[in-house]
């Protein structure tokens, strides 16, 4: 993957994030990714991913605190892609629980952000999300997780593995109109741990259809890591073709 253009200019702390994967056929999702981008593979199959986290210690290079009012939950659902051979994500949905948040990436990236509840709950017996989505004229969707203690121990990502292809990933990749931009993050490799969960969902991935998602996922869990947020750059212009009836965020 080719660098940065420029040095990283915003910070953020992941928190209690979780990953849960599901392998997905490509024909499914192919008409949700805009044409632009290739879905990868892995060994043939295509994946989706959904992710809940709490986002803590927003702020700008060289800001020695933090900003007010910054820290806010969310619940992101995405596929993984890539643009002329630079690999990255490709997000469905992100569903939060900060309504600045959700205005300021849809206003500015055309993120697909969302207003929900969300709630996290850390107990002696392990960790809880519940979100519902509550964007007016959005799509319902509700997704709860709990994942039990304890976990394995920390592992490193394994070259070549699944677990590296689905996590070390360094950029997204989004359409803005026509524009294809680019945001890339910088921060250490993943120091995972897998678990066990028990989950429930309505909404989350209805888009798909035929088989879809099935089974059990795919968890894996870190603790906390900190980002480097880079400016966003634009790689040009998009013949945009993709399904355009069905977005999180209508009816």
């Amino acid at each position: 993957m080719r660098d940065p253009k420029w040095p990283w200019v915003a910070r953020q702390q992941w928190e209690n994030l979780l990953f849960l994967h599901w392998p997905v056929p490509v024909e499914e999702l192919r008409p949700y990714v805009p044409s632009p981008f290739n879905i990868e593979t892995y060994n043939g199959t295509a994946w989706i991913s959904i992710v809940p986290f709490q986002a803590s210690w927003n702020g700008f290079r060289g800001m020695p605190g933090k900003l007010p009012f910054s820290d806010f939950l969310e619940v992101n659902v995405r596929t993984y892609v890539n643009f002329y051979g630079e690999s990255g994500v490709y997000f469905l949905s992100l569903d939060t629980d900060s309504r600045l948040a959700a205005a300021g990436a849809r206003g500015a990236f055309s993120l697909p952000y969302l207003k929900a509840e969300i709630k996290l709950e850390e107990t002696e017996d392990g960790l809880f999300y519940e979100s519902r989505r509550t964007e007016e004229a959005a799509r319902e969707a509700y997704f709860s997780v709990f994942i039990k203690h304890p976990v394995s121990p920390e592992m490193d990502t394994k070259k070549g593995s699944l677990t590296e292809w689905l996590t070390e990933r360094y950029c997204l990749w989004t359409l803005k109109g026509d524009k294809i931009l680019k945001g890339a993050v910088s921060h250490s490799p993943w120091k995972l741990k897998k678990g066990e969960a028990d989950w429930s969902m309505t909404g989350m991935t209805s888009f798909l259809s035929g088989t879809g998602i099935s089974g059990e996922p795919l968890i894996h869990y870190c603790k906390e890591k900190r980002v480097g947020f880079h400016p966003f750059e634009k790689y040009g212009i998009a013949d945009v073709s993709f399904n355009e009836l069905w977005h999180p965020g209508s009816e």
